[in-house]
């Protein structure tokens, strides 16, 4: 079993949760998986990292994110910390000087991510731009996993959530990150809406993530 590694970067997931989600995606074995909001690449790093160890070479991952485009007009996404204002905050004094100062990288940039995934280049598509523009031109219907971890505001988890289920196979796992989120109320409002509507099934695993399925 894989375990969730941080790769000495900024992460949105604490172990336990990051261990859950990697033990999701084995049981799955997605061949084609989609991740709407990458942030510094961690969680798309152990997910290609597990890919390839159950199909070699033979996968796919997309991931979706404004990457360094986020501006302070996005902050109703409740978006980490880290990305809002002029300069990358960390809590690590090092990881400061070291990013900040010395190497001057922002993490969640285009390119960092680009070079942090680079191990897996030919099976890594990397799309910058809003998910409301982005999403509708990805061929939704080829992924066996969507991992929905992009704005938390209801208006854009709604949207990606709409087309999703309109568009993914039957046996698509959606997974929707933030459930619970105390912050993000809009992610459970989204999703319990959606669950209604289209009368789906809901599971929630580890207090935290909801599984959307048909």
């Amino acid at each position: 079993m894989h375990q969730y590694k941080k790769y000495w970067r900024k992460w949105g997931m604490k172990y336990n949760h990051g261990h859950a989600f990697l033990k999701i995606v084995s049981e799955k074995k997605p061949k084609h998986f989609l991740e709407i909001g990458v942030f510094t690449g961690v969680t798309a790093r152990n997910t290609c990292e597990l890919l390839n160890d159950i199909h070699g070479k033979d996968f796919q991952y997309t991931g979706l994110d404004l990457f360094e485009d986020y501006v302070p007009e996005h902050d109703h996404e409740i978006a980490p910390n880290m990305i809002r204002g002029n300069q990358q905050k960390f809590s690590n004094p090092l990881k400061h000087i070291v990013y900040n100062l010395i190497l001057k990288e922002q993490l969640n940039s285009f390119n960092s991510v680009t070079k942090f995934l680079k191990k897996f280049k030919n099976q890594v598509e990397l799309v910058k731009g809003d998910s409301k523009k982005t999403l509708p031109e990805i061929e939704i219907e080829k992924y066996d996993m969507i991992f929905v971890d992009g704005g938390h505001s209801f208006e854009t988890v709604n949207f990606e959530l709409q087309l999703i289920i309109s568009k993914c196979k039957k046996d698509c796992l959606v997974l929707v990150d933030d459930y619970d989120h105390q912050v993000a109320s809009g992610v459970k409002k989204a999703v319990d809406q959606i669950v209604s509507e289209k009368k789906l099934k809901l599971n929630i695993f580890s207090g935290r993530f909801a599984q959307i399925s048909f």
